[in-house]
């Protein structure tokens, strides 16, 4: 009886330790598929192998869905706002600063690029860095900002097309078909019911991005290049015409007295609006998103994505300078500062009308290159098989995703 216990409790044991084998089996292949990385080499030659989409791009091009996706709202709303705010004419310096800092991680993006020049931009760069769940983990993050970012940017759009039609006619929309039932109370900090029931412009521009989307990379580029060259020249506009009108009594409190809090004006105010203008620079990286289209991607990637940001650096500080020397830096809190600042010129509503017409175009790229770049991300994980086939799909007549 006691020798056949034994040998019960024996095999007890024996199985108990190979449950416990397979479990710790299992545990290591999990964490070993959690952290497995994907070398470069392998990553370059299936991309070179397996890339399905078609290389359209040249550098120009992609230079400018660079800019497409930088110029919007940063500069348009967020420059005005953060003088009147925080920091006062030295908003100037604000940019300054944010641009060097964001030069220096285009320089990173733009060596990335040109070493793994893929679709899935820092979702690749993650997965060949740091493993599998962080990438996976990067990559659901990026679709994400994305997805809120081209939320934002339509609504913003919305307001825009809504102000210019109230400049060029007597027509009042109505704001049951122009604003969203739901909406974000930014002196609240939380969602509030409007009573509305649509936001149509916003319906009607995504709508028609997705549309655009849809045929070849190459045609939506152009229709993108055409409204940067636009938005551009009405920028260069503002300034050069603008110039003869600033009063440099604008410019003698650069930094306005701090009135207690950090933020408030002083050189703290400063550093503050920093963070605030951060924004205008954010997009380079939409660029490291059609990689596979680029043609001679090692070349024309760092030149776009090193481009676009020191052009957009460059058109920041000149329009920045300008607007606070034009009027006092307390009149620029509104959703159109820009057009705040023209009021103390002869030039009025037709300038007015054309900033309007350049921030409408600048939201309709950046929108643009926003679902653009969200589509590739999607592209790039479906085809590691970390999202569904469908994803990698590509349309046989305009090889898009």
């Amino acid at each position: 009886m006691s020798t056949g216990r034994a040998v019960d409790n024996s095999s007890s044991i024996q199985s108990e330790h190979g449950a416990c084998r397979k479990v710790l089996s299992s545990t290591k292949v999990f964490f070993k598929q959690l952290i497995a990385r994907r070398p470069m080499d392998k990553l370059q030659a299936e991309i070179d192998t397996r890339n399905e989409l078609r290389r359209d791009l040249s550098w120009i091009q992609l230079l400018a869905i660079g800019l497409g996706a930088m110029i919007g709202a940063g500069i348009f709303v967020l420059s005005g706002q953060a003088a009147a705010k925080y920091s006062g004419p030295s908003v100037i310096i604000s940019f300054v600063i944010t641009g060097v800092i964001a030069l220096l991680a285009s320089l990173s993006y733009s060596e990335l690029a040109a070493m793994m020049p893929s679709s899935g931009s820092v979702y690749t760069y993650t997965y060949a860095a740091l493993g599998e769940y962080l990438a996976w983990f990067i990559g659901w993050n990026s679709a994400l900002l994305y997805l809120f970012g081209v939320f934002t940017v339509s609504v913003s759009w919305s307001k825009h097309v809504v102000l210019f039609v109230d400049l060029v006619s007597d027509y009042n929309a109505t704001s049951m078909i122009v604003q969203a039932p739901v909406a974000w109370d930014e002196d609240a900090e939380r969602f509030h019911v409007t009573g509305q029931a649509i936001n149509l412009p916003a319906i009607a521009i995504t709508i028609a991005i997705t549309i655009l989307l849809m045929i070849r990379t190459r045609q939506m580029a152009i229709v993108n290049l055409v409204l940067v060259v636009f938005k551009i020249i009405i920028l260069l506009i503002f300034i050069f015409a603008c110039c003869n009108y600033v009063d440099r009594k604008n410019y003698k409190l650069f930094f306005p007295p701090n009135e207690g809090p950090f933020s408030n004006y002083g050189v703290t105010g400063m550093l503050q609006a920093c963070t605030y203008v951060f924004f205008a620079y954010v997009g380079f990286d939409a660029v490291s998103t059609v990689a596979q289209e680029a043609r001679a991607p090692e070349r024309s990637l760092p030149i776009a994505i090193i481009g676009s940001t020191i052009i957009s650096l460059l058109l920041y500080i000149g329009i920045c300078t300008v607007m606070v020397g034009l009027v006092p830096y307390d009149r620029l809190n509104s959703d159109s500062p820009l057009s705040d600042a023209i009021k103390a010129t002869p030039y009025g509503l037709w300038l007015s009308i054309l900033i309007d017409l350049g921030a409408i175009a600048s939201l309709t790229t950046v929108a643009l290159m926003v679902m653009l770049s969200q589509t590739r991300i999607f592209y790039a994980m479906a085809h590691d098989g970390l999202l569904p086939p469908i994803f990698a799909k590509i349309h046989s007549q305009t090889t898009t995703p």
